[in-house]
């Protein structure tokens, strides 16, 4: 301002001197007066710019001032809620002091309860070894039984094959016998209840001749109708293959008082039975091979000796024919 004062008054001395003033020094004075000038303008324009700054700074003042009231209101909140912190902190501080100390208590426990499942997780741990070492030799053991299963269950199945087999060969030799026993009916067909029974049981044929059919009482030559009989019956045997002929003679329980060839039951028997297998090999297609003679004497009864018709019966001849079974004992060889 002052500034501005002191360029005037030039500026009016300037007028009141002109006439008296060179043209040089007029031109200095003139120059000076245009750099006061320049001076003055940005002067002013630097005070209007800090007259601008300056409300500028007044505003962010103001709402400094405002953030530090609103701060300082905060900060007088926030202090309450401190102690109230500060308080809730305590609280927890000593609920913390507690549970630490019981927390101390529990895992004392704990380790004491753990010592003790260790310990007995070591005697199960050992038990289960025991048991493992057990499990082994059972295992073991399965497989060798599983081995023996294996051979059992082969030697089984082999075992059936000739179970089925012997199945088979006897059901084959029933026929056979079934045939055989018809064969022989048909061939003594009209003797049957006659002195003649005929019987299959145990796979095999059972022919009963009885003393009047073929013999004399106490003799043992066959007479006519016994050899007319055993003709039939030998044609029948000779047309049979794999068959074995056995021949008995039986007598009932009366001793004999002979004194010649036949001198007891046995003789008797004996020589009975070796008469009907010399008229049977009379027929050449019957092998002697097949045939067998026994004497049975009085030992082996089918009725009681102490009746006349039990005694009857009991003086007999049976002829047993049986298929050979070498198949069968084959396979059970």
């Amino acid at each position: 301002m002052r500034r501005t004062k002191d360029i005037l008054l030039i500026f009016i001395v300037l007028l009141s001197i002109g006439s008296c003033v060179t043209p040089k020094v007029h031109n200095t004075l003139v120059s000076n007066y245009n750099e006061l000038k320049s001076d003055y303008n940005k002067n002013e324009k630097d005070k209007l710019n800090l007259k601008n700054s300056l409300e500028k700074q007044i505003a962010k003042s103001e709402l400094l001032l405002n953030k530090i009231t609103n701060l300082s209101s905060d900060s007088i909140q926030n202090g309450k809620m401190l102690a109230l912190l500060q308080a809730k902190y305590n609280s927890l501080s000593e609920t913390y002091d507690l549970l630490v100390s019981k927390n101390s208590r529990v895992i004392a426990d704990k380790a004491k309860e753990t010592k003790n499942l260790l310990e007995r997780l070591e005697r199960v741990q050992s038990d289960l070894l025991s048991k493992e070492d057990q499990l082994n030799d059972l295992s073991n053991s399965l497989l060798s039984k599983e081995e023996k299963l294996k051979l059992a269950k082969e030697e089984l199945e082999l075992r059936s094959k000739r179970v089925l087999e012997l199945e088979r060969i006897i059901n084959t030799k029933d026929s056979i016998v079934t045939s055989l026993k018809q064969s022989i009916s048909d061939a003594l067909i009209g003797l049957e209840g006659e002195g003649l029974s005929i019987e299959q049981r145990n796979g095999k044929v059972y022919i009963s001749l009885e003393e009047e059919l073929l013999f004399a009482s106490g003799q043992y030559e066959v007479n006519a109708t016994g050899i007319k009989a055993l003709n039939r019956l030998s044609v029948v045997l000779a047309n049979q293959d794999n068959l074995e002929i056995l021949v008995e003679g039986h007598t009932d329980s009366i001793p004999l008082s002979g004194k010649g060839l036949i001198k007891d039951n046995w003789d008797l028997s004996v020589m009975r039975a070796t008469q009907v297998v010399k008229v049977l090999t009379r027929n050449k297609d019957l092998s002697p091979l097949k045939v067998i003679a026994a004497g049975r004497a009085q030992f082996m009864p089918i009725e009681t000796n102490k009746t006349i018709e039990g005694r009857s019966a009991n003086r007999r001849i049976e002829m047993i024919l049986s298929p050979k079974l070498n198949d069968l004992f084959y396979l059970l060889d």
